[in-house]
C-alpha cells in the first residue's frame, strides 16, 4: 500500500461587485395633501391631489446602485439612490384654492438598502446569459420641496421620511462584465416637507419602469491548486494503482 499527491484545480468564486445606472419614467397614483400651518390656525386636508411625474423633463428621472453578491453570488445586499419627481396639479380644486404651487422636483430622492436575490435561466449558472431578480429595499430620503402660498415661496432640501421599495426585473447579458437590465418598482413613502409658515403632509405610492446597465466587477471564477494525497496499491514495477 502506498499513496500518491496529485495536484487539482479547484474553482473558487470572487463575490460579484455591480454598478448599476438607470433611467426611466414614473407615475405616482392620486393621493391627498395635508396643509398645517399653526399661526393662521390652518390644518386642511385636500384629496384627491393628482400628481404627474414630468420624468423626461430636466432634471430627468434617474437612478444608480451598488451592490456585492457574495459566496454563491445569487444573493446580495445594495445601495440604491432613486431621484423621483412630483408634481401636484393646482389647477384644480380643492386644490388650487389653497396651493398655487407644490412639487418635489429636484427629487424626493430616496436611499435605500436592498436585499437582493437573483436565479439565472438556462443550464450555465457560471455564465448565464438570462438573469432575474427581485429586490426588497428600505430607508430615508431627502426631498426638495418647492412651494408657493399666498405668492410666497419656500424651496430647500431637507431629511424626509421613511421609504421602502418591492422590485423585480431581468438582466441580459451583452459582454463579459456588462448587462442590459429592465426592472419594475413600486415604492412608498409619505414625505413631510416645510412650507412657508407650516408644513405639507402627503403619501406617495409610485410605479416605476426603469432600463440600464450594469457592470459586473467581480464575476469571475479562479482556480486554486490543491494537493490531494490518493491511496494506492504498489504492483511491480513500480506502478502505483489507485484503490
Amino acid at each position: 500500500m502506498g499513496a500518491v499527491a496529485v495536484a487539482i484545480d479547484v474553482p473558487r468564486a470572487n463575490a460579484d461587485w455591480t454598478i448599476a445606472g438607470f433611467v426611466g419614467a414614473a407615475h405616482t397614483l392620486d393621493s391627498s395633501i395635508r396643509l398645517i400651518q399653526p399661526a393662521d390656525l390652518t390644518d386642511v386636508t385636500l384629496s384627491p391631489v393628482s400628481y404627474r411625474s414630468e420624468s423626461f423633463e430636466l432634471p430627468i428621472y434617474y437612478g444608480y446602485r451598488v451592490g456585492v453578491f457574495p459566496g454563491s453570488r445569487w444573493f446580495g445586499v445594495e445601495g440604491e439612490f432613486i431621484h423621483l419627481k412630483v408634481i401636484a396639479d393646482t389647477s384644480r380644486q380643492p386644490v388650487a384654492g389653497v396651493l398655487e404651487r407644490f412639487s418635489i422636483t429636484h427629487g424626493v430622492n430616496l436611499v435605500l438598502v436592498n436585499a437582493v436575490v437573483r436565479h439565472p435561466l438556462g443550464d450555465d449558472d457560471r455564465r448565464p446569459r438570462w438573469l432575474l431578480t427581485g429586490r426588497l429595499g428600505a430607508g430615508a430620503s431627502v426631498p426638495h420641496a418647492e412651494s408657493t402660498i399666498g405668492g410666497v415661496s419656500l424651496e430647500q432640501y431637507e431629511w424626509g421620511s421613511f421609504s421602502a421599495q418591492a422590485a423585480a426585473g431581468v438582466e441580459l447579458r451583452l459582454g463579459q462584465r456588462v448587462s442590459l437590465a429592465g426592472e419594475y418598482k413600486l415604492t412608498r413613502t409619505v414625505q413631510d416637507v416645510s412650507v412657508v409658515r407650516g408644513s405639507v403632509n402627503t403619501p406617495l405610492t409610485t410605479h416605476h419602469l426603469v432600463a440600464g446597465l450594469v457592470v459586473h466587477l467581480g464575476a469571475r471564477h479562479e482556480s486554486a491548486r490543491r494537493n490531494t494525497v490518493i491511496p494506492c496499491v504498489q504492483k511491480e514495477g513500480g506502478q502505483c494503482v489507485r484503490s
